[in-house]
């Protein structure tokens, strides 16, 4: 038997105390596909 909890956002289990790392990930991966948007709209453009 053990005891975890469950992240509200992405529903992964978490051990006591463990803070979910998932909206990092999530702000990281807008982040980059943003700046791979920025840079395909730039080749168009040339």
């Amino acid at each position: 038997m053990g005891f975890f909890r469950t992240c509200p956002d992405c529903g992964s289990n978490l051990d006591p105390n463990e803070k979910c790392d998932c909206q990092n990930k999530n702000e990281k991966e807008a982040t980059c596909y943003d700046e791979a948007e920025k840079n395909r709209v730039a080749e168009k453009a040339s």
